[in-house]
């Protein structure tokens, strides 16, 4: 391996030596997710959103200042108002790091030449000396291979899966291979409602990792609220059951592969189921009329469904990604706590 190729922060270094609760948490929202400009205040800002009771602090929204930067402040916030450690991993320089600080992640969410990172990818941008936002299945690798030791929890918005039209092009996210291998508990609003999520539920069950609903028996459709015709094998009402079965999946049973906590979006604040199917639809249309294809179709959706203004699929997705990291957070202090 190339001296230096992955760093641990000596603050997370120091957290995983002492036991204390630590989250992952991925870049590549920050990257390629959210916009580098700033944006009005999304409604789940709003002084009577539930988003404050649910989180527990006031999130107040500066509308001068770059959306992406300020998600990275408030999950920051979040993950240390909860009582735990967050971790957020980048690219940086050509070394993947395991805990930026508030100077690296803002630089690495305001270049623009910042790749997006998935494992088949941080080769190439480490050995070039790049930076990168890391997917999903890019900081679960990062997750195992922190100093002193791994982390096991880790929250993102949505996971990739298996994308529609398969049958036609075998589109599958790496995501599917890396939570059937590493083992973290993954707090994720289930996948991306531009998947096919019946597929993508199979893909997991073939793979060995189960899904655990938390306070639901049904798959979250992202920033859309769950619906019965995506039922999910268990559920869990507490933190506290997510960190036992974890436990027993990996040290008991023996188990390498992640756990799936799927965490609706919170109440009230989601996207309309029917109205994004409409313009999942419209948008899988238009990127085929313009001859966009394979990788550059994802983004490409996000970004028209993302320029509809009754979708309030922006405001969702920063709901669902502070839920999640609180989620994910309470979980991180519950391992701490077992014997």
């Amino acid at each position: 391996m190339t001296p230096g190729a992955v760093r641990t922060s000596p603050a997370v270094q120091s957290s995983i030596r002492s036991g204390q609760p630590v989250v992952a948490l991925e870049t590549a929202v920050l990257t390629h997710g959210l916009p580098r400009t700033p944006l009005p205040a999304p409604a789940c800002f709003a002084s009577d959103s539930p988003l404050h009771e649910l989180l527990g602090i006031e999130l107040a929204w500066d509308d001068t200042m770059p959306a992406n930067r300020q998600l990275g402040a408030m999950l920051e916030r979040v993950v240390k108002h909860a009582g735990a450690v967050p971790a957020f991993i980048g690219v940086i320089d050509g070394a993947l790091q395991v805990g930026l600080d508030e100077d690296q992640r803002i630089r690495l969410g305001d270049d623009e030449t910042a790749g997006k990172a998935s494992t088949r990818d941080l080769a190439a941008l480490i050995a070039q000396g790049r930076n990168g936002g890391t997917t999903v299945a890019a900081t679960l690798r990062a997750c195992r291979l922190a100093e002193p030791g791994p982390i096991r929890v880790f929250a993102t918005g949505g996971i990739g899966g298996v994308h529609r039209d398969w049958q036609k092009r075998p589109d599958v996210s790496a995501d599917l291979r890396a939570l059937a291998r590493e083992p973290v508990a993954v707090i994720a609003s289930g996948a991306k409602v531009i998947l096919d999520l019946p597929a993508t539920i199979e893909a997991l069950d073939a793979l060995g990792v189960p899904i655990i609903g938390y306070g639901t028996n049904a798959l979250p459709r992202f920033t859309a609220a769950p619906g019965n015709d995506l039922p999910v094998p268990h559920r869990a009402d507490d933190p506290g059951t997510i960190a036992s079965i974890c436990s027993t999946h990996w040290e008991v049973i023996g188990s390498e592969a992640a756990v799936l906590v799927a965490n609706p979006c919170p109440t009230g604040l989601e996207s309309c189921a029917d109205r994004l199917d409409r313009l999942v639809n419209a948008g899988l249309a238009e990127a085929a009329a313009l001859g966009i294809e394979g990788a550059e179709v994802t983004p490409f959706l996000l970004g028209e469904m993302g320029r509809d203004p009754d979708a309030s699929t922006i405001s969702a997705n920063m709901a669902l990604l502070l839920g999640n990291a609180m989620l994910a957070s309470q979980i991180a202090l519950a391992f701490a706590r077992q014997p």
